[in-house]
């Protein structure tokens, strides 16, 4: 697995939401796509935007650190039968090491909520759509969002809501 950090978000050639995850030591890039909601959600926390009402993520992390829960890393893995991405969430409870199953986008929500690690599979990272995506958006930055500062750390396993 090698760690990564989202870069920034964009919209790909049909407007849907693409996450950029880039290697924390290195110059790959790697594609994820969300959904609207999802993709609405890690912006929100990224920006340090405070809605009036906490989000369903948000909720979550909070239900996470009132019950003793840490969020160890979210994990990026190949899902070759369906030419897609699987993430699962790796938490304690305690002394116990749990796994949640999850789609990445609500993986990566949650992730920039707590702080927590994102790694993503070496294979994912040598076989990206990358190429295929920047060619869908060439000449149109209008649906690039880069962050500020490539790390854009959250605090670590916080939660924001009473």
């Amino acid at each position: 697995m090698v760690a990564l950090k989202i870069r920034g978000l964009l919209l790909d050639r049909d407007n849907m939401p693409v996450v950029m995850l880039a290697e924390e030591a290195g110059q790959r890039l790697l594609p994820v796509w969300v959904g609207p909601s999802e993709a609405g959600a890690i912006i929100v926390e990224l920006e340090k935007i405070r809605p009036a009402e906490p989000l369903a993520h948000d909720l979550l992390a909070v239900l996470f650190l009132r019950h003793g829960l840490r969020m160890e890393r979210l994990e990026i893995y190949p899902r070759p039968q369906e030419c897609a991405c699987g993430a699962r969430i790796v938490y304690r409870h305690g002394l116990r090491n749990c796994t949640l199953e999850t789609r990445p986008s609500d993986g990566l929500a949650l992730a920039v909520r707590l702080g927590a690690p994102i790694l993503g599979a070496e294979e994912l990272l040598s076989t990206s759509r990358l190429p295929a995506l920047l060619h869908g958006i060439a000449g149109s930055s209008r649906g690039v969002l880069f962050l500020k500062t490539p790390s854009a750390e959250p605090e670590t396993q916080r939660a924001s809501f009473n």
